[in-house]
């Protein structure tokens, strides 16, 4: 291997949720190689911790409202509610009342 060749690559100002490919190719005094295999990233991450939800306690029921994190490059499709039991130990999903996948509890928050 020939030193002091450039071997990496960095992107800048790369645009959320863009897929880009890049492919290599190199070159010496005979010519040309073929290109590398094509690789593709989408410009995303899982989203970021949503803050500590708020909640209002209204006679029989209690409303929980939160910001919406930073999507990391892709919509958020849902969120899932967590409740503590009783044994303040366990958490679980109570999905009637808590689905964070209907359209009007997860855009309302």
């Amino acid at each position: 291997m020939q030193e002091g060749l450039q071997l990496t690559y960095t992107a800048f100002n790369l645009i959320e949720s863009y897929t880009y490919q890049f492919k290599v190719q190199a070159r010496n005094i005979y010519g040309y190689s073929d290109y590398s295999s094509i690789v593709s990233i989408l410009a995303g991450q899982i989203p970021d911790k949503p803050v500590a939800p708020v909640t209002m306690w209204i006679r029989d029921f209690v409303i929980i409202s939160w910001i919406a994190p930073d999507n990391g490059g892709s919509w958020i499709s849902s969120y899932t509610i967590y409740i503590m039991q009783s044994d303040t130990v366990t958490y679980s999903t109570e999905l009637n009342s808590c689905d964070g996948s209907v359209p009007y509890i997860r855009n309302g928050t």
